[in-house]
């Protein structure tokens, strides 16, 4: 029985490494968001920037609704990026819960052939102790017998 755990075992520490990767990524993943949300929101202030520096001067309708087009469109993707940053969230958190579960797993199969192992060392110690028991025994009767 103990060898089919230790074969259980090997699956489930394999899974646990996979879903450790699978979580750690997801965090990556979040991490490289929040970076190019703060890209777009440093691009879009210094846009602001420069259509306030054009706009001191003599600006035309058709520049003027260019910076506002594109200034909106940065907005959009600042809004898309957030809603992918809360998405990235919630994906955290489900590789976390996977990763807990099945590292909650190894350590119960752990504990089981630790359990195991002592069992198997009491049967043994009592094993020898009867030996050594019955020994002593024999050797009574021998020298008794003299």
């Amino acid at each position: 029985m103990s060898r089919a755990i230790e074969l259980l075992l090997e699956m489930i520490l394999k899974k646990e490494e996979e879903a450790r990767n699978a979580y750690l990524l997801a965090i990556r993943e979040k991490e490289s968001g929040l970076r190019n949300l703060e890209a777009i929101n440093n691009y879009r202030e210094i846009y602001t920037g420069e259509l306030n520096n054009a706009g001191r001067q003599i600006m035309n309708t058709g520049t003027l609704t260019q910076y506002n087009n594109f200034i909106s469109r940065l907005d959009t993707a600042s809004e898309d990026q957030v809603l992918a940053l809360k998405k990235a969230d919630t994906i955290i958190e489900e590789k976390k819960y996977i990763y807990m579960q099945i590292q909650a797993k190894r350590k119960g199969l752990e504990k089981l052939l630790e359990k195991q192992a002592e069992k198997k060392a009491q049967k043994l110690a009592r094993a020898e102790q009867k030996m050594m028991d019955e020994a002593a025994l024999h050797s009574f009767f021998k020298s008794r017998d003299r």
